[in-house]
């Protein structure tokens, strides 16, 4: 029976499942509810979301005419209780590795390469922009590797990485960023492009924009851009060689690999592998806090300190 692969985005993050077709609407929601331990939510799909009716008389009904293959399903819980009002020291990691997408929902053929140009998906982990621009490098332990060199550099560049330009105290700003669960974005992928001599093409799914760091740099990466998440993208011989034999660094004067990239990205967006970050609703998973869009939870982060943020569904 056919198989299809449905991406979930939940408080706790973001994983993917995969289902039969045929499968009744119950038998889906008890894959979400065993996949983010949550059992009383909320679902909304497409776009614009809409809610998936979740009432007795629907849920023995088959999803094939839901047409949810590649589709985002949001899980909101409804038990939106605040938690104790001590928070933690930190927020702990995800504790699910997100499954990839079917290959070719993630992959383009590249026969003039005699390959495909591949979306390799990165752990939702809050570091998946170290992960995917350390990974394409072949670093061990990116992550961590790469939060203790930038706040090296911003330390030796003063003048360059001032309050001005950090939205904070360069200390202090130093003090969060080798932290585990602080996300990444376009000043840190400015300073890794210096620190290793490479431009770092971003794309934009949402827009198919491409934003360049370092530009006139010999080589380049490419990532790609979901609004609050990063992957990675390679180029693979054969779709079953594992991913230690990809190519993911290329000339800058190879813009057919940007222009191959661009297509894949189309097609993600197409499928909606987004999220909107200007209206989207977020909430503090540590004090119950509720605001709209990225800009609203960095400055609830810098008041409070809280980093643990989760989409909210909209009734």
């Amino acid at each position: 029976m056919p198989m299809i692969t449905i991406a979930l985005r939940a408080p706790s993050g973001q994983s993917r499942i995969q289902i039969d077709d045929d499968s009744a609407l119950s038998d889906l929601v008890a894959l979400i509810q065993s996949k983010t331990s949550l059992q009383n939510f909320t679902l909304k799909y497409g776009y614009p979301l809409k809610n998936l009716d979740l009432s007795p008389s629907v849920l023995p009904e088959s999803i094939k005419s839901l047409n949810l293959r590649g589709e985002t399903i949001v899980v909101a819980p409804l038990d939106t209780t605040p938690p104790a009002p001590t928070p933690p020291a930190a927020p702990a990691k995800p504790a699910f590795t997100p499954k990839p997408m079917e290959p070719d929902e993630t992959s383009l053929e590249w026969p003039e390469r005699g390959g495909h140009i591949v979306l390799r998906v990165m752990p939702d982990d809050n570091s998946c922009m170290f992960t995917a621009f350390g990974g394409a490098l072949g670093l061990a332990n990116p992550s961590a590797v790469l939060r203790n060199q930038i706040a090296t550099y911003i330390m030796e560049h003063p003048a360059e990485y001032n309050k001005a330009i950090l939205g904070d105290d360069p200390a202090r700003y130093v003090s969060r960023i080798v932290q585990p669960d602080v996300w990444g974005g376009a000043i840190e992928l400015s300073i890794l492009s210096d620190i290793y001599n490479i431009e770092i093409s971003s794309i934009d799914v949402k827009s198919l924009r491409v934003d360049r760091f370092g530009e006139g740099k010999e080589n380049r990466v490419v990532i790609v851009y979901s609004g609050i998440h990063y992957d990675r993208i390679a180029f693979a011989l054969d779709l079953s060689y594992p991913v230690e034999v990809d190519i993911s660094r290329w000339s800058t004067e190879d813009d057919e690999v940007l222009v191959k990239a661009k297509e894949l990205c189309k097609r993600l967006q197409g499928m909606h592998y987004y999220t909107d970050t200007t209206d989207f609703v977020i909430k503090c998973g540590i004090c119950g806090w509720i605001g709209q869009g990225m800009k609203d939870a960095g400055q609830h982060e810098k008041e409070t300190g809280h980093r643990e943020f989760g989409e909210m569904e909209i009734h």
